[in-house]
């Protein structure tokens, strides 16, 4: 040992580590490196591991370089959670320098690990430098004096323990409260009970600071009846600084930008422990299973991590004028909304629903016992003397291009025989079809029709979640208990089994064609602007000017049907700057035998269609110059859209981050512009008192889809149109964008209003 730093990396197939360091290391000074396996291998196992780790007692700092060596140095995995995080006050681990060529967007992460590395060798940083204030308090006695400390702070951090994610199916176990960084308290819900009063009124006059408000609030609001009139969210908060998605979780933004280190690894380990033990799995275990002296410690530093992040992010966010729109117009008021939604919950029919399971369990068999009864199937079991598995890859390989004789048309990333489902659609082989149909009745039956059944509450209604943080473009994102954004649109099975109850309808309204009309708007192009205008259906104008078509536009659906979905794969091809091969390819899906176009016609059309509309190849050229000289772009409502990979010397992943990056600007807006609709018809009902007669209950992107009773559905539609048409600074002058109403007994049986 020459030095006091040591950086490990997995084999000795990094040929030259000090190069691979070589652009972070300026600031650090010297150092020794080792590795893991002295043998060049590109993935190593257990076994494969001869490092002396008796070797590396003797350094201050040990840095971990890649997932592989965080795993077998400190037992971690999650290498960009662990990133630059200073663990259990000596390993520091590295993302690895060379992944930078996909992912640019890891170089300041890089950076940040280089730059604590340097701060931990300078003796800048000391784990235990912060005195912290972390108490359980589980009677009246001890509650009482840190009431008087709440009544008289401006702000309050409230983080809760619950043993479920639905206010519906669990309790909380206790409220975890802050007034400043350094400091939590926990609070049995027994004792919170005892105070209902003083905190109603205190959540209803302070600023209350919540990581998730959406989840918190409705909790609280469900079982204590709790208000928060004055909220902040540093989830939220986080997600105008940084969209990526899968990076806004509590934990992880405290071990990045926290002193409280990785505070959730005893939590962990315990309830793996406990797991084991009492034979449960994982996915059952709950909250209310943990002692308190385990849950309480963890309960505190997630309310003290939330202060401190609130220090950090709400500055920056207020600070930046695009980022404050984002957060107070959109964000916030969007969670208040949404938490409506989801406490309205969708109507289920359990006896549609029931009914439904059986005919599918029937159809399951009966694709059973037509594949079983295939003549190649029957060979496959005589070869091999087993039963057929249609689940399995390798089984349906020897059937279909073994025995069978037919010819994959794609292989998987291994080089293997595809057996997807577009593969299986193309042998076009009754086998083949009765494999698709046991697939997608499988998957409907299980992914669906249980989950809704064993998912219901009591009063019938299916509650799940609503994210407004889980997709980059802003779009909402589906989970819990139901994903609403999967149902497939093609099958009407599963929405049918979301029936109004009698004396209510369910009405559906639709954004009209909103991703070509805010193009239009955002490019201020006459073209395209002129379709909506005069009231013209879209694809059948674009189809008349580029095939110059000799009947009026309101005939081309009617004769032209093929050159109407040409027009509409042109136009979207060329919104989201796919080429003139990928258009033509495209088109070529739906085409007619001998009416396929090829790659030259398309680049035609292409070029036919920004003579005419200039000024949209204009929005693209000076979106595209925006992110190739920025690597980013901002939305008209203010969501930035980081494109790190746009500076990527790999020609191919710059250029998808691009098109990426433009195809963001039009659907973060009608996305965005559907999402204030739904804000603005939430009011519209509180105030007119309808909350028990007009129940929206889902937002799938551009659509809203609401319960309504049967002699308000007029009403509704009156309000809800003026709710979404509402003038939000975007829209083609005197043209607001159209919105479509259905309406019948089931989602899945509507009909035009």
């Amino acid at each position: 040992m020459n030095n006091t730093i040591a950086f490990i990396f997995a084999s000795a197939s990094e040929k030259n580590p000090a190069k691979t360091l070589a652009d972070y290391d300026k600031q650090i000074g010297s150092y020794d490196t080792h590795f893991l396996c002295s043998k060049e291998k590109e993935k190593i196992l257990k076994k494969d591991v001869d490092l002396d780790f008796t070797l590396l007692d003797d350094y201050d700092v040990v840095c971990p370089v890649g997932a592989e060596a965080l795993k077998y140095v400190c037992g971690l995995t999650g290498i960009t959670k662990y990133n630059g995080v200073f663990i259990e006050k000596r390993y520091i681990p590295v993302i690895h320098p060379k992944l930078t060529v996909f992912k640019p967007q890891y170089e300041d992460d890089i950076k940040k690990a280089f730059s604590m590395i340097e701060k931990v060798k300078k003796g800048v940083v000391d784990s235990e430098k912060f005195e912290k204030y972390h108490k359980i308090i589980d009677t009246q006695a001890e509650f009482a004096p840190y009431l008087k400390k709440l009544q008289e702070s401006e702000k309050i951090v409230v983080d809760i323990e619950t043993t479920s994610l639905s206010p519906r199916k669990g309790a909380v176990l206790g409220i975890a409260l802050s007034t400043k960084s350094h400091e939590g308290i926990y609070v049995t819900a027994e004792v919170a009970e005892i105070f209902i009063e003083e905190l109603a009124e205190i959540f209803r006059e302070k600023i209350c600071i919540f990581h998730n408000s959406k989840f918190d609030m409705s909790f609280l609001k469900y079982e204590f009846g709790f208000e928060f009139p004055r909220f902040e969210d540093t989830m939220l908060l986080h997600y105008c600084l940084e969209e990526a998605v899968g990076t806004h979780g509590l934990k992880p933004l405290a071990l990045r930008f926290t002193d409280l280190g990785d505070y959730e690894k005893e939590l962990d380990d315990y309830k793996k422990t406990f797991a084991r033990k009492n034979k449960i799995k994982l996915e059952d275990f709950n909250y209310g299973m943990l002692p308190v002296d385990i849950l309480a410690p963890y309960a505190c530093k997630d309310a003290d991590g939330t202060f401190q992040l609130y220090d950090k992010f709400y500055p920056l966010v207020s600070e930046n004028e695009k980022f404050s729109v984002l957060y107070e117009e959109i964000l916030k008021p969007a969670t208040i909304a949404l938490a409506e939604l989801e406490n309205n919950g969708g109507p289920i029919s359990i006896d549609h629903a029931s009914d439904l399971q059986s005919n599918y369990e029937i159809d399951i068999e009966e694709c059973i016992n037509e594949i079983s009864m295939d003549d190649a199937v029957k060979r496959f079991e005589r070869i091999h003397e087993k039963t057929f598995n249609p689940n399995s890859t390798m089984q349906l390989r020897e059937v279909f291009f073994n025995i069978l004789k037919l010819r994959s048309t794609k292989k998987t990333a291994t080089g293997a025989q595809s057996t997807d489902k577009e593969v299986l659609a193309e042998l076009d082989h009754p086998l083949s079809d009765a494999i698709l149909d046991l697939r997608e009745k499988t998957k409907l039956s299980n992914t669906y029709i249980r989950n809704i059944l064993e998912g219901l509450d009591k009063d019938h209604r299916l509650r799940s979640s609503f994210n407004v943080h889980g997709t980059t473009s802003g779009r909402l994102s589906s989970s819990g208990t139901l994903n609403y954004q999967n149902i497939p649109r093609d099958n009407k099975d599963i929405k049918k089994l979301f029936r109004a109850r009698e004396g209510f309808q369910i009405v559906q309204c639709d954004l009209k064609t909103a991703e070509v009309y805010y193009a239009a708007a955002l490019s201020n192009d006459a073209f395209l602007q002129r379709a909506f205008i005069e009231n013209l259906d879209f694809h059948s104008y674009v189809a008349k000017q580029m095939f110059n078509l000799s009947c009026e536009v309101s005939d081309v659906k009617k004769y032209y049907a093929n050159e109407r979905q040409y027009a509409k794969a042109i136009t979207f091809g060329i919104m989201y700057q796919a080429g003139p091969a990928k258009i033509a390819e495209t088109v070529n899906k739906d085409a007619a035998e001998g009416e396929e176009i090829t790659k030259a016609q398309s680049s035609q059309f292409i070029n036919k269609y920004f003579r005419e509309a200039k000024s949209l190849k204009r929005f693209i050229d000076d979106s595209n110059k925006q992110i190739e000289n920025h690597a980013f772009i901002y939305s008209h409502f203010g969501r930035k859209r980081r494109l790190p990979e746009s500076k990527s010397p790999n020609k191919g992943v710059a250029s998808h981050a691009i098109r990426s990056g433009v195809n963001f600007l039009v659907q973060s807006v009608a996305s965005d512009i559907n999402l204030l609709g739904v804000i603005d018809l939430i009011e519209w009902i509180e105030e007119a008192g309808y909350q028990d007669e007009i129940l929206p209950f889902t937002v799938v992107h551009d659509s809203i889809v609401s319960e309504v009773r049967e002699d308000l559905i007029d009403t509704y539609v009156e309000n809800a149109k003026t709710c979404i048409q509402r003038d939000r600074g975007l829209s083609i002058p005197n043209c607001p964008i159209k919105v479509d109403f259905e309406v019948g007994p089931s989602w899945g049986e509507l009909s035009d209003y």
